[in-house]
């Protein structure tokens, strides 16, 4: 198997979609993120944050795996092999006040933080994936780690995580 595969929701309604594109798609510029941390990830780190109640998740989580971001009703937009990862409570607190935005009401720490190479375009749907991975919905409602009984069947079908991606990548 080349790598274990993460579902994650990014959603455009609830207001997510807006911290995958500044997180993900635009990225964290050198000149923020170094003053928060001593791991140089290049000119503009690409990343995703989870918060504390999901660490079990993130612990498991390995550079070579895959995160898949639920985008839109229905649709897996992008994909993201993972480079790294850091706990950085600080990091996590300067992305969600300067970067962004969130307010007091969105009470949600970003302390367990998931490198990213660049994303790629891919097109599958929620329909696809659950019935593929045998979930009762065709969306993440948290993130989450498809296990490894899940992906069996993933794996006859395309190889393993890599095929997957290759095959529904635009």
């Amino acid at each position: 198997m080349s790598g274990k595969l993460y579902l994650a929701p990014a959603t455009r309604g609830g207001g997510v979609y807006r911290y995958f594109e500044r997180t993900v798609l635009d990225g964290v510029g050198w000149s923020f993120y170094s003053n928060h941390s001593d791991v140089d990830r290049g000119n503009n780190a690409r990343m995703w944050g989870l918060t504390s109640s999901i660490e079990a998740a993130w612990e498991s989580i390995d550079e070579g795996d895959w995160l898949l971001f639920y985008t839109r009703e229905n649709e897996y937009e992008y994909a993201a092999r993972v480079a790294g990862k850091e706990h950085n409570p600080e990091l996590g607190d300067a992305i969600r006040e300067e970067i962004l935005d969130a307010d007091e009401s969105e009470n949600r720490d970003w302390d367990l933080l998931v490198f990213l190479n660049d994303p790629v375009s891919v097109s599958v749907s929620g329909d696809d994936v659950q019935e593929l991975l045998d979930y009762g919905n065709r969306f993440p409602v948290r993130f989450i780690r498809v296990t490894d009984e899940r992906l069996e069947s993933l794996e006859a079908e395309y190889g393993d995580v890599d095929g997957f991606i290759d095959a529904i990548r635009e």
